[in-house]
């Protein structure tokens, strides 16, 4: 068995929360969770946050997040033992410096303290949950650091660390308010689950019922609350100077048609790109769970398991598949195997078409030069249709994607290139431009399109390509221009 088609499954057992509610957002679901062994004198949760954060970027051996965060712990406990107590700061640098990083391209690099080490005083933000939250919502992970407060005292006492995943804000590309709780990983507690989900104070008076160490984030961690004194980011290199790595995010919407009048129970899809994955999150529309996910090795494809027997999808039902992926310079993402999954055989089950989508945008290496020169993203759409059908049953698909382009390419030039399964269609391409990223309600809300395509594709044989030429619509920022912006790709190059 090659390591192309080698598949490992990671499991979730189950969170210590409720999901019920539609209004939950995580970075990464299911996210990797090493966990202390519960033996006197251990103090390696800061060590457990920093494999969490490093995994959940694409670092570390194995074949799952899960493993690859238990392979980076046990690098760190070798390193730094368990019975110190450190910053996970000092791990994260440490561990990327070392031998034990053989992934040296990975552009997380990136690692920020925000807050207060000594004294251990409140974080003085009274953003602080909502930065939180947009770190998160970014290609950043985040770990926070806790004390307690001493009624008295004039700092707080003890400290521990965990990894932050999320919130209950939504799925929007980015929060505007504080949110009112955090979802967390902890070293320490695996109550009823892997996640567990605490409640923000109130930033002023906090902590009305036991001790107050001042204004600060303090979280119902147990009945003395806790407050965050800082928190540590790993983060990508990327900026405009034109120096270190690049990443972009890169989101491929699936909107498929539940047909049988077996109620679904079950749903299934394959989803990737070309290159290794940095970074991924992977979600539903119909009800909040969690995957199973196999990660194929290297990991360039997902096979994601989904289960809804507690709530079934019934016929002509519309399910939306979101994948978000963050990769180094690279945008397209292909969805394959994708079928519901029934209590019983069903008779001509639909079929939902492998497809790929890819958008190659043109490189201007001079545009590093331009002050305040920024990237944007590429918006699309269109309709899958299976012909064969009758006229009201043809489109058994719908498909939305977002692509990220780099400062150094182009807003105005790009290529999209769609393949797929032989007998199918793609009808209806519109594509738009968006200079920040949507979320998936916004991507579907999404109708401002520059370009549309009135002809229809067959998905047959090589891939059909659709040029995208916005000349002097998308200028760059500050109106400024340079040589050679526009130029047209020599024969036979991309562009």
């Amino acid at each position: 068995m090659t390591l192309a088609t080698k598949w490992i499954r990671f499991a979730f057992v189950g969170v210590a929360l409720s999901m019920s509610n539609g209004c939950a957002y995580m970075k990464m679901n299911p996210p990797p969770d090493s966990d202390k062994t519960f033996l006197a004198g251990n103090n390696s949760c800061y060590l457990a946050t920093a494999s969490n954060m490093l995994a959940g970027a694409g670092y570390g051996n194995g074949a799952t997040v899960q493993a690859r965060a238990t392979d980076i712990y046990g690098d760190l406990i070798a390193n730094f033992g368990t019975a110190n107590s450190g910053w996970t700061d000092t791990a994260l640098t440490w561990w990327l410096s070392s031998a034990n990083n053989v992934w040296t391209t990975n552009p997380y690099s990136v690692v920020t303290v925000l807050g207060n080490k000594s004294p251990k005083n409140p974080w003085a933000n009274p953003n602080g949950a909502r930065d939180i939250g947009n770190e998160l919502r970014s290609c950043h992970f985040v770990g926070l650091s806790i004390s307690w407060p001493v009624a008295g005292a004039t700092i707080g006492s003890g400290g521990h660390a965990i990894t932050g995943w999320g919130d209950r804000s939504g799925n929007s590309s980015s929060v505007s308010s504080n949110p009112t709780v955090v979802r967390v990983t902890d070293s320490d507690d695996d109550t009823g689950g892997d996640v567990q989900q605490y409640t923000y104070d109130t930033y002023t008076n906090p902590n009305p019922a036991g001790a107050n160490e001042g204004n600060g984030w303090y979280i119902s961690y147990d009945a003395n609350h806790p407050y965050i004194k800082h928190i540590v980011t790993l983060a990508p290199v990327q900026n405009a100077s034109g120096t270190g790595e690049a990443i972009q995010r890169v989101t491929g919407s699936y909107r498929i048609h539940q047909t049988s009048a077996t109620p679904a129970t079950d749903l299934h899809y394959k989803v990737g790109t070309d290159v290794d994955i940095l970074s991924y999150n992977t979600r539903v529309d119909w009800m909040e769970g969690v995957p199973e996910i196999e990660e194929e090795n290297p990991r360039r494809n997902l096979q994601v398991d989904w289960d809804f027997s507690d709530k079934t999808i019934p016929q002509c039902t519309w399910v939306t598949i979101t994948t978000e992926l963050v990769l180094r310079m690279w945008n397209a993402v292909n969805y394959e195997d994708v079928h519901f999954t029934y209590p019983a055989p069903v008779e001509n089950a639909q079929v939902i078409p492998w497809l790929k989508w890819e958008i190659a945008s043109r490189l201007v290496p001079e545009a590093a030069k331009i002050r305040d020169v920024t990237g944007g993203y590429v918006v699309a759409s269109f309709d899958v249709v299976n012909p064969a059908l009758a006229p009201e049953q043809q489109r058994v698909g719908e498909y939305r994607l977002v692509h990220q382009y780099s400062f150094t390419q182009s807003p105005e030039h790009h290529v999209l290139r769609l393949s797929g399964r032989d007998g199918f269609q793609i009808r209806n391409i519109r594509v738009g431009h968006s200079y920040g990223m949507l979320d998936t309600a916004a991507l579907w809300r999404f109708d401002t399109w520059m370009t549309t395509v009135g002809e229809t594709i067959d998905l047959a044989g090589t891939a059909k390509e659709i040029t995208v030429d916005w000349t002097g619509r998308l200028p760059y920022p500050q109106g400024e221009d340079i040589t050679g912006r526009v130029r047209e790709p020599k024969p036979g190059r991309e562009p």
